[in-house]
């Protein structure tokens, strides 16, 4: 059984833009209704990213829209349609718009693309429903005095993932050793020997009867961050 993992480029800008709903999101006047629904461009082509997302437990609807419009002319057709108030900037390099309706709070990520037109990463958050959700379990030993940073499940047709960013003084032997027996547990073991980057970094694939797994771990100044891929199928 093997599974395509999400690109690394692509998870960036959507952990960027999912971080900036929920920390900005947090000021919504809480009103219950149903998933807003935006207008995009005629000529725009939809890519839904995942039937089901949760970041840090928070529910999330993500769509990539595709246009040959330049990103000026993209911001002010998503000005136009969200109205206001609004919340306007830009970040590394994107215009981002962002508003808060009800319970659900709305990011739209705007950039060139490098072969002309632009894209729009849409996100809607629903923070109400996110809320009982914030302390359930992680279903993983982490190592000791680790920080959990990130969060993010997704459920695309059959297939389920779950990404974990974690943070921890211990050295890159010693968590990919720990994570490993984690992994264990779960049926899942190591597929050939890790890979170890120019740099202080390691990967290291998994593989077992419920699905796979990827271990990227990273260390900076004293500091190592794992980032841990779960796929499996769904029954």
């Amino acid at each position: 059984m093997r599974f395509a993992f999400p690109s690394p480029a692509g998870l960036n800008v959507t952990l960027r833009t999912l971080a900036f709903s929920l920390l900005s999101g947090l000021s919504a006047t809480s009103v219950a209704g149903a998933w807003p629904v935006l207008e995009h461009p005629q000529d725009a082509r939809i890519e839904p990213i995942g039937d089901q997302l949760r970041l840090n437990g928070t529910p999330m609807r993500i769509s990539r829209v595709l246009t040959a419009l330049p990103v000026s002319a993209l911001t002010t057709h998503y000005r136009k349609v969200l109205g206001k108030p609004l919340a306007d900037a830009e970040a590394g390099g994107a215009q981002v718009l962002a508003q808060g309706r009800g319970d659900f709070f709305i990011t739209i990520t705007i950039q060139p693309q490098p072969e002309g037109g632009s894209e729009a990463l849409v996100a809607v958050a629903d923070s109400q429903a996110g809320h009982p959700a914030l302390a359930r379990p992680i279903g993983l030993a982490l190592p000791a005095n680790s920080t959990l940073i990130s969060d993010l499940e997704s459920i695309d047709g059959e297939t389920a993932s779950r990404q974990l960013v974690i943070a921890n003084a211990h050295g890159l032997r010693t968590n990919l050793d720990h994570l490993s027996d984690s992994l264990a547990q779960r049926g899942l073991h190591p597929d050939g020997p890790p890979l170890a980057g120019r740099e202080a970094s390691l990967v290291q694939a998994f593989r077992g009867a419920s699905g796979e797994a990827r271990i990227v771990l990273v260390r900076r100044e004293a500091t190592t961050h794992a980032v841990l891929t779960l796929l499996s199928r769904r029954p």
